[in-house]
Parts: structure tokens; C-alpha cells; sequence
């Protein structure tokens, strides 16, 4: 990579009990940025171990432990707000990123007014068998000079949320992260790309390839969503019920589309509509 280029991103791993992982992912990253921060969300297993040897090894890797688990949204906004680079990426323990994945996605930034560069997504099992490549067919509605056509464009279209794990520029994350608003709740990550969205366009890089390894692909349904519930909070009486949570991601859905700015009565006229448009399709998909 152009070593400037490096320097102006940090990614920031977030790990629980990733140790059968964590090395693969760690080495896809450790020379494609010029900070990595890891948050260990007190790991049980070889976590901490792995982190350790890895930060003696490489002086850009910043390794935090904490004390206890705190739940995932935690680590996310923990490593957020270490970041001081121009760029910023979160990247999952148990995932990893092709080779010369960021250099792309950092050289299109640069060349751009977007707030977000975003990559293939590559779906893998645990043995790192391919499932498939996801394409975001609908990337060119994301370009949109039109705040409320990008994000009524994500409310309706998106499902599987690899863009997340693209490259964001860090003064608007931390704009408004880190809110508890929408990071402890199920559907968290559809209202923050929605919430960035909002702020500017968010551009295709195909050519980069991230690796979302499905570890839970063989867990029952019932296993799956208690799961998905555990990821709000750990052994804690805030985390809220399955259907509360899913309420609340549709409602903060909307309230970005309702508050996003318009250029003119044209587009002010054509909100109006997408935002009726986008109440139908929240009621359709989750029923509120």
C-alpha cells in the first residue's frame, strides 16, 4: 500500500471469545492501516493471549482488555473513540479482509466528498468456504445529491449490512456516535447507515472484498435469536425485548428520513413521498 495512504486509517477490532479466528484476522489488517485497536470484551478464551503476542509483534496494534463484558455495542463505540485518524473501519474478530482491501476504498475517499466507501461483502463458513458474494446492485442510488433518496434507498433495499465494515470518515462518526440511541439495540446498524446516509453519499468499491464469516449459520432459530438478544447487553435488566427493539429501530429509521435536510421544494416535495413510501415498507418487512 502507499504508505500516506495507510497512515490516514485506523480499524478498530472488536473481539469476544474470537481465538479460533482472531490470528487470520489480525494478519489481514495489521499492514493495511496505520493504527489497529482491539477491544477485548473480557475474552475466556485464548483472546487475550493472541491479542498480546500480536502487540509486541507490531508497534501500530493497541490492545485494550476489559474488565467485563460489556456487550458488543460497547467494543464498537469504544474503538470509535480512540480512533484520531482521518478514516476509520470496524472490523470483527472472527472476520478478515482480502489482501489490499483498504487501499481502494481509501484512494476513492480521497477523490471524493463522500462520508463512506463501502466493499463487496464475501460471505464464508467457518472453514472459509466461499457462500457467496454480495453486490450492491442498488450502489448508484447512494450517490444521490438527494439525502432522502439515499436513505429511503437503504430502508428499502438493504439486508445484508457489509457496508458497515467499509471505510467511514471519523469526524462524522463521531458526530453522533457513541449514542446509545441506536447502538444497544437489535438493528443497530441499519440506523446508523442510514444515519450516514443522512450526512453524504456513500460510494461502490467492488474491487475490495470484505469476509463475513457466518458463525452462526448452523444455530437453530431459537439459538439465533437469543443470541441476537445477548448482543444489546450481557447479564443485564436494560436490554430490551426482540419486538421493542425492532420498534425502535423502524421508528429511529424514520425519524432520519423525516429530519434529513432538502435542497429544494422539489426534493422537499419528494420526501414527503419517500417517507410515506418508507412507513409501508418498515410495515411490511417488520410489522410496525
Amino acid at each position: 500500500m502507499f504508505e500516506p495512504y495507510k497512515q490516514l486509517l485506523t480499524i478498530g477490532i472488536t473481539t469476544y471469545n474470537d481465538g479460533k479466528y482472531l490470528a487470520k484476522t489480525i494478519e489481514s489488517c495489521v499492514n493495511q492501516a496505520g493504527r489497529i485497536v482491539i477491544c477485548d470484551n473480557a475474552s475466556t478464551d485464548n483472546t487475550e493471549e493472541i491479542c498480546r503476542d500480536f502487540a509486541k509483534k507490531y508497534p501500530n496494534i493497541d490492545y485494550f482488555r476489559l474488565e467485563q463484558d460489556n456487550g458488543k455495542c460497547f467494543g464498537f463505540n469504544f474503538v470509535i473513540k480512540e480512533a484520531k485518524t482521518k478514516y476509520f473501519m470496524w472490523l470483527g474478530g472472527h472476520d478478515y479482509l482480502d489482501d489490499n482491501y483498504t487501499s481502494p476504498l481509501i484512494h476513492m475517499m480521497e477523490n471524493s466528498d463522500a462520508v463512506t466507501c463501502y466493499p463487496s461483502s464475501r460471505s464464508v463458513t467457518v472453514n472459509d468456504e466461499e457462500i457467496g458474494l454480495y453486490n450492491y446492485w442498488y450502489s448508484h442510488k447512494l450517490t444521490s445529491d438527494s439525502a432522502c433518496e439515499r436513505i429511503y434507498t437503504l430502508i428499502s433495499q438493504l439486508h445484508e449490512v457489509g457496508m458497515f465494515y467499509g471505510i467511514h470518515k471519523t469526524e462524522i462518526l463521531k458526530e453522533f456516535l457513541p449514542h446509545e440511541s441506536f447502538a444497544n439495540m437489535l438493528g443497530g446498524d441499519h440506523v446508523f447507515l442510514c444515519s450516514m446516509a443522512a450526512r453524504g453519499k456513500m460510494i461502490y468499491c467492488p474491487t475490495a472484498v470484505f469476509n463475513w464469516r457466518q458463525t452462526k449459520i448452523n444455530l437453530s432459530d431459537e439459538d439465533n435469536t437469543a443470541l441476537q438478544k445477548n448482543l444489546i447487553y450481557k447479564n443485564s435488566d436494560q436490554a430490551d425485548s426482540f419486538d421493542s427493539s425492532r420498534r425502535k429501530m423502524c421508528e429511529l429509521q424514520l425519524e432520519v428520513i423525516k429530519n434529513c435536510k432538502t435542497k429544494n421544494i422539489f426534493d422537499s416535495i419528494r420526501k414527503l413521498y419517500l417517507v410515506r413510501k418508507a412507513k409501508k415498507k418498515l410495515k411490511k418487512r417488520f410489522g410496525f
